[in-house]
């Protein structure tokens, strides 16, 4: 990849910055594949999970009551 372009230094995005936008899309994907009247389960959520360990959160559990 070239890192100039007209003799002008080319600022490229982290690759964090890349990460989390693409984990960003697949949750928006998640949300929009819920049937109409149907629940977002944020504990099957993959994009949620890898979104949270990007962050550097802890993920969300729950106990069963």
């Amino acid at each position: 990849m070239r890192a100039h372009r007209f003799g002008r230094k080319i600022k490229l995005p982290s690759t964090l910055a890349l990460k989390h936008q693409l984990l960003t899309m697949m949750f928006e994907d998640e949300i929009r594949a819920i049937p109409t009247g149907g629940h977002f389960e944020e504990n099957e959520s993959p994009a949620l999970a890898m979104l949270q360990r990007l962050r550097g959160s802890p993920p969300a559990c729950r106990r069963p009551d």
